[in-house]
């Protein structure tokens, strides 16, 4: 896949959200970074950023806004009833915004690295907030790994789940999906047979797509 084809995508359900009387709220995309201010975010952040990202940030955009709502008269049946709405959200600025907060969480709620749900929170990248206090973001802690994962404040079914192999990925294979959620619940019934990474290709898939009437 190609960054026009996931722009393509994003543009495909905005529309047909709109054709559905839902609200299309912006669709923002920004030129791409430079390498020298990755070289400032790393210094901000004091950490390396995962390859994966800053593939997307120096080859597509600096800036990403895409949002929508179904309107309040549509409901999707069975395990898509509990979707209602699409986003996906990221700048270089919101990078150091989101990791401070979510690192405000880890030190004043989830401090003990010795507690199996306290110690996911920690060595992550937050780079979207879901803005309920839950987290999307990319696990720092394995060299070579960058699972995009979820952070769950209040022991949400998806805390810790991984949703793509890596931040490139889980732009493209979302755009196939409208960019769903980001809550965990709007996004788990899009996993995979083994629970685990979206998978644009499941039946679900295809029932929110045809739902739609968007044709990918």
């Amino acid at each position: 896949m190609e960054y026009c084809d996931v722009v393509k995508n994003w543009r495909l359900f905005g529309e047909a959200v709109s054709a559905l009387g839902g609200d299309y709220q912006v669709l923002s995309i920004e030129k791409a970074a430079t390498k020298s201010e990755l070289k400032s975010l790393e210094s901000k952040l004091c950490v390396k950023l995962p390859s994966s990202l800053k593939d997307v940030l120096l080859g597509f955009s600096r800036k990403v806004e895409f949002r929508w709502f179904f309107p309040i008269d549509f409901q999707l049946e069975g395990d898509l009833s509990e979707i209602f709405s699409g986003d996906r959200h990221w700048s270089l600025d919101w990078l150091v915004q989101f990791d401070e907060a979510k690192n405000k969480w880890r030190d004043e709620v989830f401090p003990n690295r010795n507690d199996p749900y306290d110690v996911i929170w920690h060595d992550k990248l937050a780079f979207h907030e879901v803005g309920n206090g839950d987290y999307l973001a990319i696990d720092l802690s394995r060299s070579g790994y960058q699972p995009v994962v979820y952070l769950s404040h209040g022991d949400g079914v998806g805390h810790g789940l991984e949703l793509a192999k890596n931040f490139q990925e889980f732009v493209f294979c979302t755009s196939r999906l409208g960019c769903v959620g980001g809550e965990d619940w709007q996004l788990l019934p899009f996993l995979n047979v083994s629970g685990e990474y979206v998978d644009p290709e499941i039946e679900n898939a295809n029932i929110f797509r045809n739902a739609l009437g968007v044709k990918i």
